[in-house]
Protein backbone atom coordinates (compact mmCIF):
# COMPACT_ATOMS: atom_id res chain seq x y z
CA UNK A 1 0.00 0.00 0.00
CA UNK A 2 1.18 3.54 -0.31
CA UNK A 3 2.72 5.65 2.23
CA UNK A 4 1.33 8.21 4.10
CA UNK A 5 1.79 10.90 6.60
CA UNK A 6 2.66 8.66 9.28
CA UNK A 7 5.06 6.73 7.59
CA UNK A 8 7.51 9.46 7.20
CA UNK A 9 10.80 9.49 9.11
CA UNK A 10 10.34 10.74 12.83
CA UNK A 11 11.52 13.55 13.75
CA UNK A 12 10.92 16.32 16.00
CA UNK A 13 8.94 15.86 20.10
CA UNK A 14 8.26 12.35 20.07
CA UNK A 15 4.61 12.33 22.85
CA UNK A 16 2.60 9.25 24.37
CA UNK A 17 -0.64 9.55 25.24
CA UNK A 18 -3.00 6.76 27.03
CA UNK A 19 -6.81 6.20 27.10
CA UNK A 20 -8.15 3.56 29.48
CA UNK A 21 -10.87 1.15 29.22
CA UNK A 22 -13.13 -1.39 30.90
CA UNK A 23 -13.28 -4.72 28.59
CA UNK A 24 -17.23 -4.14 28.22
CA UNK A 25 -16.42 -0.66 26.59
CA UNK A 26 -15.18 -2.53 23.80
CA UNK A 27 -16.76 -3.63 20.85
CA UNK A 28 -15.53 -6.58 18.95
CA UNK A 29 -15.43 -10.21 19.04
CA UNK A 30 -11.51 -9.49 20.32
CA UNK A 31 -9.77 -6.78 22.27
CA UNK A 32 -7.08 -6.93 19.20
CA UNK A 33 -10.13 -6.38 16.38
CA UNK A 34 -12.03 -3.99 18.48
CA UNK A 35 -9.05 -1.64 18.71
CA UNK A 36 -8.05 -1.98 15.31
CA UNK A 37 -11.35 -1.07 13.97
CA UNK A 38 -11.26 2.06 16.45
CA UNK A 39 -7.95 2.68 15.28
CA UNK A 40 -9.52 2.77 11.47
CA UNK A 41 -11.79 4.89 11.79
CA UNK A 42 -9.28 7.35 13.83
CA UNK A 43 -6.88 6.95 11.50
CA UNK A 44 -8.90 7.79 8.31
CA UNK A 45 -10.08 10.70 9.76
CA UNK A 46 -7.00 11.79 10.48
CA UNK A 47 -5.71 11.68 6.82
CA UNK A 48 -8.79 12.47 5.01
CA UNK A 49 -8.49 11.05 1.42
CA UNK A 50 -5.06 9.55 2.13
CA UNK A 51 -7.29 6.27 4.29
CA UNK A 52 -9.13 3.89 1.41
CA UNK A 53 -6.00 1.51 1.47
CA UNK A 54 -5.02 1.91 5.31
CA UNK A 55 -3.11 -1.02 6.97
CA UNK A 56 -1.54 -2.28 10.22
CA UNK A 57 1.15 -3.81 11.33
CA UNK A 58 0.06 -6.77 14.10
CA UNK A 59 2.82 -8.54 16.13
CA UNK A 60 1.72 -11.91 16.43
CA UNK A 61 3.25 -15.03 18.58
CA UNK A 62 4.89 -17.75 16.05
CA UNK A 63 3.98 -21.19 16.57
CA UNK A 64 6.99 -23.62 17.50
CA UNK A 65 9.04 -24.17 20.47
CA UNK A 66 10.33 -20.79 21.37
CA UNK A 67 13.94 -19.80 21.10
CA UNK A 68 14.12 -16.74 22.35
CA UNK A 69 11.69 -13.76 24.03
CA UNK A 70 10.75 -11.90 21.43
CA UNK A 71 8.97 -15.45 19.87
CA UNK A 72 6.83 -13.70 16.78
CA UNK A 73 6.39 -11.79 13.58
CA UNK A 74 4.61 -9.20 12.18
CA UNK A 75 0.82 -9.94 10.89
CA UNK A 76 -0.21 -7.46 7.99
CA UNK A 77 -4.50 -6.47 8.16
CA UNK A 78 -6.77 -4.13 6.26
CA UNK A 79 -8.08 -1.31 8.42
CA UNK A 80 -10.80 -1.00 5.56
CA UNK A 81 -12.29 2.22 6.66
CA UNK A 82 -14.60 2.28 4.06
CA UNK A 83 -16.55 -0.61 5.64
CA UNK A 84 -19.04 -0.20 8.48
CA UNK A 85 -17.98 -1.12 12.05
CA UNK A 86 -19.10 -5.07 11.71
CA UNK A 87 -18.22 -5.83 8.06
CA UNK A 88 -14.71 -3.59 9.15
CA UNK A 89 -14.41 -5.86 11.70
CA UNK A 90 -15.49 -8.97 10.29
CA UNK A 91 -12.63 -8.40 7.22
CA UNK A 92 -9.73 -7.80 10.14
CA UNK A 93 -10.74 -10.89 11.73
CA UNK A 94 -10.41 -13.09 8.67
CA UNK A 95 -6.54 -11.10 8.23
CA UNK A 96 -5.48 -11.82 11.52
CA UNK A 97 -6.57 -15.62 10.76
CA UNK A 98 -4.77 -15.81 7.32
CA UNK A 99 -1.97 -14.07 8.87
CA UNK A 100 -1.79 -17.30 11.35
CA UNK A 101 -2.17 -19.95 9.40
CA UNK A 102 0.67 -17.93 7.22
CA UNK A 103 2.50 -18.74 10.33
CA UNK A 104 1.71 -22.21 10.76
CA UNK A 105 3.00 -23.18 7.22
CA UNK A 106 5.72 -25.35 6.84
CA UNK A 107 7.74 -22.77 4.58
CA UNK A 108 7.34 -20.02 7.12
CA UNK A 109 9.57 -23.00 9.98
CA UNK A 110 11.75 -24.02 7.00
CA UNK A 111 12.77 -19.95 6.79
CA UNK A 112 12.98 -20.02 10.80
CA UNK A 113 15.14 -22.50 10.18
CA UNK A 114 17.59 -21.09 7.75
CA UNK A 115 17.51 -18.36 9.12
CA UNK A 116 18.61 -19.23 12.64
CA UNK A 117 21.56 -20.85 10.92
CA UNK A 118 22.72 -17.95 9.30
CA UNK A 119 26.35 -17.40 11.21
CA UNK A 120 26.09 -13.97 13.57
CA UNK A 121 28.77 -12.05 11.77
CA UNK A 122 27.11 -12.64 8.34
CA UNK A 123 23.79 -11.61 9.78
CA UNK A 124 25.24 -8.47 11.18
CA UNK A 125 27.04 -7.68 8.21
CA UNK A 126 23.70 -8.12 6.24
CA UNK A 127 22.20 -5.74 8.76
CA UNK A 128 24.48 -3.15 8.27
CA UNK A 129 23.55 -3.13 3.97
CA UNK A 130 20.13 -1.60 5.06
CA UNK A 131 19.88 1.81 3.86
CA UNK A 132 17.79 3.27 7.17
CA UNK A 133 17.85 6.72 4.87
CA UNK A 134 15.86 5.45 1.70
CA UNK A 135 12.24 6.11 1.05
CA UNK A 136 9.85 3.30 0.62
CA UNK A 137 7.58 4.02 -2.35
CA UNK A 138 5.18 1.50 -1.03
CA UNK A 139 5.10 -0.28 2.80
CA UNK A 140 3.24 -3.37 4.42
CA UNK A 141 1.23 -0.96 7.20
CA UNK A 142 0.37 2.65 8.23
CA UNK A 143 0.95 2.15 11.84
CA UNK A 144 1.32 -0.50 13.83
CA UNK A 145 -0.95 -2.20 16.99
CA UNK A 146 1.28 -4.30 19.34
CA UNK A 147 -2.01 -6.10 21.92
CA UNK A 148 -1.19 -7.80 25.01
CA UNK A 149 -3.14 -9.91 27.06
CA UNK A 150 -0.81 -9.80 30.20
CA UNK A 151 -3.48 -12.16 32.31
CA UNK A 152 -5.78 -11.49 35.45
CA UNK A 153 -5.34 -9.03 38.02
CA UNK A 154 -3.38 -10.43 40.50
CA UNK A 155 0.29 -8.52 40.15
CA UNK A 156 1.48 -6.46 42.52
CA UNK A 157 4.21 -3.90 42.63
CA UNK A 158 5.99 -4.21 46.00
CA UNK A 159 2.51 -3.87 48.52
CA UNK A 160 0.84 -2.06 45.64
CA UNK A 161 -1.92 -3.44 43.45
CA UNK A 162 -1.35 -3.37 39.54
CA UNK A 163 -4.66 -1.71 38.02
CA UNK A 164 -3.26 -1.09 34.78
CA UNK A 165 -0.50 -1.65 32.22
CA UNK A 166 0.57 0.09 29.04
CA UNK A 167 3.26 -0.28 26.20
CA UNK A 168 4.45 2.39 23.63
CA UNK A 169 6.05 0.49 20.77
CA UNK A 170 8.95 1.35 19.06
CA UNK A 171 8.61 4.28 16.36
CA UNK A 172 11.32 2.88 13.21
CA UNK A 173 12.28 5.28 10.23
CA UNK A 174 9.30 4.63 8.09
CA UNK A 175 6.50 4.50 11.14
CA UNK A 176 5.56 7.45 12.71
CA UNK A 177 2.62 6.39 14.86
CA UNK A 178 2.05 2.83 16.47
CA UNK A 179 -0.75 2.14 19.39
CA UNK A 180 -0.14 -0.47 22.26
CA UNK A 181 -3.42 -2.50 23.36
CA UNK A 182 -2.81 -4.02 27.23
CA UNK A 183 -5.14 -5.36 29.07
CA UNK A 184 -4.87 -6.81 32.85
CA UNK A 185 -8.06 -8.42 34.24
CA UNK A 186 -10.60 -6.13 33.09
CA UNK A 187 -8.66 -3.01 32.34
CA UNK A 188 -7.54 -1.99 28.89
CA UNK A 189 -4.88 0.55 28.13
CA UNK A 190 -4.85 1.54 24.20
CA UNK A 191 -1.76 3.57 24.30
CA UNK A 192 -0.40 6.14 21.15
CA UNK A 193 3.12 6.63 20.55
CA UNK A 194 4.10 9.39 17.71
CA UNK A 195 6.42 11.75 16.22
CA UNK A 196 5.47 15.61 15.73
CA UNK A 197 6.27 14.90 11.90
CA UNK A 198 3.46 12.23 12.00
CA UNK A 199 0.81 13.30 13.52
CA UNK A 200 0.98 17.00 14.11
CA UNK A 201 -1.67 16.80 16.80
CA UNK A 202 -0.91 14.34 19.05
CA UNK A 203 -4.00 15.16 20.97
CA UNK A 204 -6.70 15.58 18.62
CA UNK A 205 -5.65 12.53 16.96
CA UNK A 206 -6.29 11.18 20.52
CA UNK A 207 -10.04 12.64 20.70
CA UNK A 208 -10.66 11.16 17.57
CA UNK A 209 -9.97 7.74 19.03
CA UNK A 210 -11.49 7.86 22.33
CA UNK A 211 -14.67 8.81 20.36
CA UNK A 212 -14.15 5.85 17.91
CA UNK A 213 -13.58 3.39 21.00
Amino acid sequence: RPPVATNTRPRGARSVRTLVRHRAQLRGPTVTIGALAAVSTALSRLLGDAAPSLGAEVPMVKPGVRQANNHFGNAVVGLYPQLARDARMARIRTDLTNARRRFEHPAAHTASRAFAAVPAPLLRWGISQFDADARPTEVLGNTVLSSVNRGPADLRFGDARVVLTAGYPALSPAMGLTHGVHGIGETIAISVHSAESAVGDIDAYVELLAGAL
